[in-house]
């Protein structure tokens, strides 16, 4: 094997974790238990695209996962802010539980906020 070959099949491992979902979720848009699918507010809204989990206040995420007991995940994020007079990043850790492919609850801060995802709503 050339050293070419051998630095390339490395960078393949090594990146092949980061393109891995996060969480065992469906990718698309979700809404807090209790709102409807159809037109939701934005405080309501949260979406999912295997990488982070968004608002309307953090998008553009980037999770990973720093622990996992049962279904229950600690996650790490940095998300592109929004808010202020400049776009910045943060990081943000959050504790979330998932309850299923299309649902989870969001455990940070004791909150216990629940989730389902909306088939068709664009996130």
């Amino acid at each position: 094997m050339t050293a070419c070959t051998m630095a390339a099949c490395i960078l393949i491992l090594c990146t092949g974790h980061a393109l891995a979902d996060t969480l065992p979720l469906r990718h698309g848009a979700y809404v807090s238990e209790g709102t409807d699918c159809k037109d939701p507010p934005n405080v309501a809204l949260r979406t999912y695209d295997g990488r982070g989990l968004g608002s309307s206040v953090v998008n553009d995420c980037r999770g990973r996962v720093l622990s996992r007991l049962g279904n229950v995940f600690q996650i790490e994020q940095d998300c592109r802010e929004y808010g202020g007079p400049k776009l910045e990043r943060g990081i943000e850790r959050s504790t979330i539980r998932v309850d299923g492919p299309n649902r989870y609850t969001d455990l940070t801060g004791g909150s216990g906020e629940s989730f389902r995802f909306c088939p068709g709503l664009k996130p």
